[in-house]
C-alpha cells in the first residue's frame, strides 16, 4: 500500500507545473503555548517536505495571543482575525467547528475547501505523510463535493 501511495505521489509531483497553486491547504489551529501543537507542528513541517514546494499550503490560525488571562477585547480580536483568515481560504466552516481550539489541523482541498482529513498529535510524521498523499489523490482525481476519505474523519464539530 505504501509503495502504491509513494508511486502515485511521485507521478503527481512530476505533473505539477512550476508555480502551480496548492492542491491542499492545511488549516492548523495552533498556539505557542499549546503542548499538543508543540508535538504536531514539527511533524507537519517534516511531512510536507516530501511534497513539491508550493503544492501544500499551511494556514496557521494562531491562538497564541488568546491565552488565559488575556483581556477579552484582545481575545475577540484574535478570534476575528482567525475567522477572517479561515474565510479567505474557504474554511470558515472549520472555524465554526473548532474555533479557539488548538492542537488540530484539517486538510482541505484548495479548490473548494472540502475537508479531506485531520491530524492531531497522536499521528507520526509517516502517518501524516501517508494521509497527505491520499488527500492529494482525492483532491486531484475525486469529484468536487464527493471526495470521501477512507479511514477516520475529522472529529465532530465542537460547537
Amino acid at each position: 500500500m505504501r509503495a502504491i501511495i509513494a508511486s502515485l505521489a511521485i507521478s503527481f509531483a512530476a505533473a505539477l507545473p512550476a508555480g502551480a497553486e496548492p492542491v491542499l491547504k492545511i488549516i492548523n489551529f495552533t498556539a505557542d503555548w499549546c503542548p499538543n501543537c508543540q508535538i504536531l507542528n514539527p511533524r507537519l513541517d517534516e511531512a510536507i517536505k516530501a511534497f513539491p514546494e508550493g503544492s501544500i499550503e499551511i494556514v496557521n490560525l494562531d491562538m497564541t495571543k488568546a491565552r488565559r488571562g488575556t483581556p477579552q477585547l484582545e481575545v475577540v480580536q484574535v478570534h476575528t482575525d482567525a475567522m477572517r483568515l479561515a474565510g479567505n481560504h474557504n474554511a470558515a466552516y472549520l472555524w465554526n467547528w473548532y474555533g479557539g481550539v488548538t492542537g488540530i489541523a484539517a486538510v482541505i482541498s484548495a479548490d473548494n475547501g472540502e475537508p479531506l482529513t485531520c491530524f492531531m498529535r497522536t499521528l507520526s510524521t509517516d502517518q501524516i505523510e501517508e494521509r497527505l498523499n491520499l488527500a492529494k489523490i482525492l483532491a486531484e482525481r475525486g469529484t468536487p463535493g464527493q471526495r470521501k476519505p477512507q479511514g477516520p474523519d475529522c472529529p465532530a464539530p465542537m460547537r
